[in-house]
């Protein structure tokens, strides 16, 4: 599978910042990305599976989800440098956000995924994170 590219490093934590999520299976010993948006962010779903098609095994499907909810989502393979981002990104299983250098990718990734404009001004969603994370 090989080392994930800057370009596929900044899309998975910009998901991570924003609606992905990371799971270790019990039992097993690497992390993997899940990328879960609504049906209606299609395109930027495919987006993101073609850009990590290499740590990818099947394409993204679409699934029925709570009440009239269609969402659209893939799983990427186990890696040890998910698992990496694991463990900067999750403690007790909570997501936090650690010491680490923006780029735009990461920043663009994040705000598609939790961005939203009010007015005239842009904003994150940040309110999942803890007190700490949110501060610094």
């Amino acid at each position: 599978m090989g080392s994930l590219t800057q370009e596929q490093k900044s899309i998975i934590i910009g998901s991570i910042l924003g609606d992905g999520y990371l799971r270790i299976v019990p039992g097993r010993k690497n992390a993997f990305l899940e990328i879960n948006h609504s049906i209606s962010e299609k395109d930027y779903v495919d987006w993101k599976h073609q850009e990590l098609k290499n740590l990818v095994k099947s394409p993204p499907k679409a699934r029925k989800g709570k009440g009239e909810r269609i969402a659209y989502r893939f799983f990427t393979k186990q890696h040890p440098e998910i698992t990496k981002l694991y463990q900067e990104f999750y403690q007790d299983r909570e997501k936090v956000i650690p010491n680490f250098k923006l780029n735009p990718l990461i920043i663009a990734v994040w705000f598609m995924d939790d961005g939203s404009k009010s007015y005239r001004t842009y904003y994150l969603n940040t309110q999942r994170f803890d007190y700490q994370s949110n501060r610094d």
